[in-house]
């Protein structure tokens, strides 16, 4: 009886499985799908669109939605349709039978100039991420918070700066961008292969600074020295000059920080176009190389070099510290000729910043200790070298950073003058050297980054101080 129980249930899978396979066999299929071109028939007038009916399967029937009103049953191969005024149309083509059979598919149709119809609707301009008409690294910022998500590929899709239609995806920025304009390059997942598109169709960063705010992480360059003595009898070889983008500091650290968009400015005059290098610093609190995206861009005309770096996981970052050098090369006969009339001043500006959190908003910044400056000055008595070491540590400086007043100390030393500039160059103070301890008083001055030049018998030293 045990045996006769299993072959009955066998026998019974058995017939249902073929069931089911007989089934599957009448299993009836509808895929609507068309294309269209521009009308070139012998019909005259303009407006005409020819659609072809590129659906398969069982379907019987077919309807037309021309998206202006007008309708078709027409299951010809192709259908041409004339529409009254220039637009874009959503054109929808569903097939069907009487067993159940139903498929609509729908598309944007462009009747007219794309240039026109663009003033009307929506386009992307490839690499214009943000929709403020140009392609740069704030568009970068937004790519990398968009960065793994997927939507709607463009039709038609290229990288090149022409208005293209584009659905609708379900995202927008902060800003109320659609995220279909941060898949610049059109094939539905934002990455950072449509930087290209930036970098393609670019346009110098500019932007003013926002307002600093001294609450906010300090962004400032950094050079490696201060100042470069410079021998004409001994000057032979071209200069290398690197210069460190910062942020914040152990007081006052970045906090909740996603990305960065700046440009530094520079004098194009001074260095050698093809010079010029930028390198990302892979121990930086942003995070290493592979979980961000770092570009830069100069723009030697402009006198700037763009930066763009943005994390990509979607989790903002805290710290402070580098986050990338740049390195100029200094033309040596420049240098060589301004600095018989006195010192010559090399000046690295921040400009443009733009700093955000994971979801856009915009970060508070400080930028009191921009521009920095780097002193070329001349010494007969010493070849040319960065720096002077053991002549300075023989000349004290403090406090600083400083607030109503600074104490240059040269006990060992015979000075003979000093003067004060500012981080653009401009001389504020100078006096004889008639003790050792000289008084400064500040109270006046602005905020940001002096120089004192001292000049003694043994020779010339540049100490750097900051005023809050």
């Amino acid at each position: 009886m045990k045996y006769l129980k299993i072959k009955i249930a066998l026998i019974f899978l058995l017939g249902m499985t073929l069931s089911q396979l007989k089934a599957n066999e009448n299993v009836v299929t509808c895929d609507a799908y068309f294309t269209y071109e521009v009308y070139d028939g012998p019909i005259p007038g303009a407006g005409g669109i020819t659609f072809f009916n590129q659906s398969i399967g069982d379907y019987t029937e077919v309807s037309w939605d021309f998206g202006d009103g007008g309708f078709s049953n027409d299951s010809s191969a192709f259908v041409d349709y004339f529409y009254a005024i220039d637009g874009v149309y959503n054109v929808c083509m569903t097939v069907w039978n009487d067993q159940e059979c139903q498929e609509t598919f729908c598309t944007d149709v462009i009747v007219g100039s794309l240039s026109d119809i663009c003033n009307l609707t929506d386009c992307v301009f490839p690499g214009d991420a943000n929709k403020d008409g140009e392609a740069n690294f704030y568009d970068l910022l937004d790519l990398g918070i968009g960065n793994g998500l997927t939507g709607i590929q463009r039709p038609n899709a290229t990288i090149e700066w022409v208005g293209q239609l584009a659905p609708d995806w379900a995202q927008e920025t902060i800003e109320g961008v659609n995220y279909k304009h941060l898949d610049c390059d059109g094939n539905g997942i934002i990455d950072n292969d449509d930087a290209l598109a930036i970098t393609l169709n670019y346009t110098p960063m500019n932007a003013p600074n926002p307002t600093t705010e001294t609450s906010a992480p300090l962004i400032h360059i950094d050079f490696d020295q201060d100042t470069i003595y410079i021998n004409p009898d001994t000057l032979s070889a071209n200069i290398q000059v690197t210069a460190h983008l910062k942020i914040g500091n152990q007081v006052l650290p970045a906090e909740n920080i996603y990305g960065l968009a700046l440009y530094l400015g520079y004098s194009s005059d001074l260095v050698f176009e093809d010079s010029i290098s930028v390198a990302y610093n892979d121990n930086s609190f942003f995070g290493s190389s592979d979980e961000v995206f770092w570009l830069p861009n100069n723009q030697y005309a402009e006198e700037q070099m763009d930066l763009g770096i943005t994390r990509v996981d979607g989790n903002s970052v805290d710290g402070f510290g580098k986050i990338g050098e740049v390195v100029y090369i200094i033309n040596s006969d420049i240098i060589d000729g301004r600095i018989d009339d006195g010192d010559a001043h090399f000046i690295v500006s921040v400009n443009g910043v733009k700093m955000i959190d994971s979801t856009g908003n915009i970060l508070d910044i400080n930028l009191e200790n921009t521009p920095s400056t780097l002193v070329f000055t001349k010494v007969d008595n010493e070849p040319t070298a960065t720096n002077s070491i053991e002549l300075g540590q023989e000349i004290d400086l403090f406090p600083n950073p400083a607030t109503d007043r600074v104490l240059i100390s040269i006990p060992d030393l015979i000075g003979e003058y000093l003067e004060v500039f500012n981080n653009f160059g401009q001389t504020l103070f100078e006096q004889n050297i008639n003790d050792t301890q000289i008084e400064l008083n500040t109270r006046d001055w602005n905020p940001g980054i002096y120089f004192v030049k001292i000049k003694t018998t043994e020779g010339v030293v540049s100490k750097r101080f900051v005023l809050n």
